[in-house]
Order: structure tokens, then C-alpha cells, then sequence
């Protein structure tokens, strides 16, 4: 549900202004399941997923990936390099007999150089069929990672060219074998490995079964993401917990109505109306006795202008989508995210599929594009724990959907906790779907102007 959670993150950030530091990311989902299917071994002091992967263990990494590790050893291929250790000649040595490989001059292969994010692309594409020295080549080694976009391996989450890690490494491996190879013989690169004999199919079986189901979700949310026009109920609580001790929790039942223009942003019309009701340590705002809180929340969205009327104040304010949108990279959103964001999906009896998104995935994410957005890292730290989700579809499209959410916070040394469960069931979608504004806009007050 990529696109759901990152408009939701990216829309909570830009409308409070909140910086967030996401903490690195942990693909050890994909790692796992490389390993059970004796595909990624790591290292004598475990995965390491944390440091940059050398040229050599990349070489190691696609060798296993390709099941090709035996063959390896027992031929043990030579090649022109003089600069490549024992321990990695057999791997070097397979992807140059292959055509994998080139080296990185006529006789060096610099096996303990830092492997990138575009030489790993450059790899994985090769290994999908698709090539960067044939006479009419499919893509160039200068824009492997863009090409490898456009295929589906790299996803704004699970590579980071400039802070390329074994965790990447192992993302984007995974990704591929989800990935159609360029022949489109098989529906995925793992199918083709144990049609070809290189993965054992008991092993492979379970990740085959993922895969399909995978790719029928995947249309749903496709399907799903094309739908501009909709109108829906929501209901969303919050427990809130300061160093492990409860301070605040909120019940908001809203209804949401929605035109999206995805074309310009600024056209876009939306409606939020609804309530609030809050329960507030009094702890926590330097009183004796909690605080109770019941509030109906209206907000408004037209014409590039925001307004919200709360507790009988009205206030406007400018916020051009287009603008804040304009350095994030929305043809990278708008794509389904890879098979190395999901830890476990399952579809049940009626339909409904069960959900848990990576956390790792989802803080890589976010970290992206706030980066993108070019906001800054000092007022807040904060990681997504969790995010469960249950989608209900009807008629080929998303009829409701619950989420199950956790993140932590760190705010001036004091450890912040949030448990958030949103519930959220479409009402209508289409035509019939309008955004209802008050007329009385002309009276709400600019925000710069309070206080003066």
C-alpha cells in the first residue's frame, strides 16, 4: 500500500512542518529468505548488512543468486585479472566466463573496491537477460539505475546510491527474483532459476507462491491507485505513551471527500469533517488533573489554499502542493513497491489479504523523501515500527481497509511511543463523488496575521 502511507507521511509532514530522522534500513526479511533458499550465506559474524558490500562479495552475492555456487567451485574459470583474492576467483571467475563481468580494466577486477549502486544494477540487469554491450544495447552502464527503475528492481526504498549497503544489496537481489526476465519466458527470475535446475524447488516453492500472490495485490493496488474521485469514512485512534507510561489518547471520526487533480496538485479538492475527542495526562501539560478534550475538525482544501475552522476559529493558509511536490520524484511513487517492502502476505477465504510492510522498507522510504523535500533532521527523530494492514477489495477495487501502525520517537531525551489503528471504508468513487465547501471561505482568517 505504498501509495496510501507515503501520501499519508508525506502529507502529516508538510501540513505540521516536522522534521524526521528515519533510521537506517534493515532488509533482513529479504536476507532471510535469500538464505532459505541457499542463496545468501553472509558472513563468519552474520549478515552484515550494515557496511558497503566490496566488488568481491557482489561477485559471491550473484553467484549464489544465480544457484550457480557449485558449478563455480568445481570449474573454477579463469580470468585475465591478477588482482583477485583466492576465496573470490571462483565467483570473478564464473561471471566473467558468463559475460557478467568485464572487470574494471583488462586486468584488474579491484575485488575489494566498494561496490556501488550502479555497478550492482549493472549486475542484476545482466542477470535479467538485459544488456549493455550488445549491438543495440538495452541500457548503458551510465544509466543502469535509472534503467533498472523502470524495470522494477530499484524502488526509492530499497536503494540508497549514495549510502549503498549489503542491506541494499540484499533488497534489490531479493527484488529481482520477483522481477520478469527480459525474455519474458517465465513470470519471474525464480522461476526461470528452478526451471533451469540452479534453486532447489522445495525451497523455492514458498517464495514462487509469495511471488503470484504478490503480483495479483500488486494489480489491485495499480488498479486502486488510479482512482482520484473518492469519498470515505475513517476512524483513527491513538495511544500515545511517554517512556513507557500513557499521556494522551485521541478517537477522530471523520469523513473524506476528495478530487484529485494529479496533473496540478493545486487544483485538487478535498474535504475533511469530523471530530476529536482527546484525554491528556495532565502531566503532561503541567497540571494536577487530566484534560478532556472534545473538538469537530473541518478542513478544507481548494484552489491552493488550506482552511481549517476548529473550536470556532477559522484560519487559511496558503499550501502549494505543486511546490512542495515539485523536487520529489512522483514517477517513483506512483510505481508499485518491490517485494523486498512486504514481510509476510497472505489472502483469505473471502478476499481480504493481510499485510505487514517492513519496517526497514518504511523508514528507508520515508528517509528518501523527506530528502527530497529537503527537510532538515534536527528537530525530531522518529522510525516506523510497524504497519499491519488487512485490505478488503469489491468490484476489483479497494472497498475499506484497516492499519495497524507503531513508531517511536525521540524528543529532547525523552522516548515517545505511538499505537495508531485507522479504519478506513470507501463510501463512493467516480463521478458521484463531490467535495462540499462552505461558503463563507471569504471569512477565514490568514494564519500569519494571528497575533498581530
Amino acid at each position: 500500500m505504498k501509495k496510501f502511507y507515503k501520501s499519508f507521511i508525506v502529507g502529516a509532514a508538510l501540513s505540521a512542518a516536522v522534521a524526521v530522522n528515519a533510521s537506517a534500513a534493515d532488509f533482513t526479511n529479504c536476507a532471510d529468505a535469500l538464505n532459505q533458499m541457499g542463496l545468501f550465506k553472509g558472513t563468519e559474524t552474520g549478515y552484515q548488512l550494515d557496511r558497503a558490500p566490496t566488488r568481491g562479495e557482489a561477485a559471491t552475492m550473484l553467484v549464489r543468486l544465480l544457484g550457480k555456487e557449485t558449478e563455480a567451485l568445481e570449474k573454477n574459470y579463469q580470468t585475465p585479472f591478477t588482482d583477485v583474492q583466492d576465496w573470490a576467483k571462483p565467483y570473478v571467475g564464473w561471471l566473467y566466463e558468463n559475460k557478467l563481468t568485464s572487470g574494471t580494466s583488462d586486468t584488474t577486477y579491484s575485488t575489494n573496491s566498494v561496490c556501488t549502486a550502479q555497478m550492482y544494477s549493472t549486475f542484476l540487469l545482466r542477470t535479467l537477460g538485459y544488456s549493455d554491450t550488445a549491438t543495440n544495447p538495452d541500457f548503458t552502464y551510465a544509466n543502469a539505475i535509472d534503467f533498472a527503475e523502470q524495470k522494477g528492481v530499484i524502488d526509492i526504498g530499497n536503494c540508497d546510491e549514495d549510502n549503498f549497503l549489503r542491506d541494499h544489496v540484499v533488497a534489490m537481489s531479493y527484488t529481482a527474483l520477483a522481477t520478469e526476465p527480459k525474455d519474458a519466458k517465465y513470470d519471474n527470475l525464480l522461476d526461470k532459476l528452478v526451471a533451469d535446475g540452479a534453486i532447489d524447488s522445495a525451497k523455492a516453492k514458498p517464495y514462487q507462491d509469495m511471488f503470484d500472490l504478490y503480483d495479483e495485490y500488486a494489480q489491485l493496488i495499480e488498479k486502486n491507485s488510479a482512482t482520484t474521485n473518492m469519498e470515505a469514512d475513517v476512524k483513527m485512534t491513538m495511544d500515545m505513551k511517554m517512556n513507557d507510561v500513557s499521556v494522551m489518547n485521541m478517537d477522530m471520526d471523520s469523513k473524506i471527500s476528495m478530487l484529485m487533480n494529479l496533473e496540478q496538485m493545486d487544483k485538487s479538492k478535498f474535504s475533511v469533517v469530523g471530530s476529536t475527542k482527546i484525554n491528556m495526562s495532565g502531566a503532561l501539560v503541567g497540571q494536577e488533573t487530566d484534560v478532556n478534550m472534545n473538538t469537530d475538525i473541518n478542513a478544507y482544501y481548494t484552489d491552493g489554499v488550506y482552511y481549517v475552522n476548529t473550536a470556532g476559529q477559522k484560519i487559511k493558509m496558503p499550501m502549494s502542493f505543486d511546490e512542495m511536490l515539485s523536487s520529489v520524484d512522483i514517477q517513483a511513487l506512483s510505481k508499485k513497491e518491490p517485494i523486498s517492502s512486504i514481510d509476510t502476505l497472505s489472502k483469505q477465504a473471502d478476499g481480504t489479504y493481510n499485510v505487514s510492510y517492513s519496517a526497514g522498507y518504511i523508514n528507508s522510504t520515508i528517509d528518501s523523501l523527506f530528502a527530497q523535500l529537503g527537510m532538515t533532521t534536527d528537530d525530531l527523530e522518529m522510525s516506523m515500527d510497524k504497519i499491519d494492514m488487512t485490505i478488503t477489495p469489491e468490484n476489483g477495487l479497494i472497498k475499506g481497509m484497516t492499519a495497524d501502525m507503531a513508531c517511536t520517537m525521540n524528543i529532547e531525551g525523552q522516548t515517545v511511543g505511538m499505537d495508531i489503528n485507522v479504519v478506513y471504508d470507501v463510501i463512493k468513487t467516480g463521478s458521484s463523488v463531490s467535495v462540499e465547501l462552505p461558503a463563507d471561505l471569504d471569512t477565514y482568517v490568514d494564519i500569519n496575521s494571528l497575533g498581530q
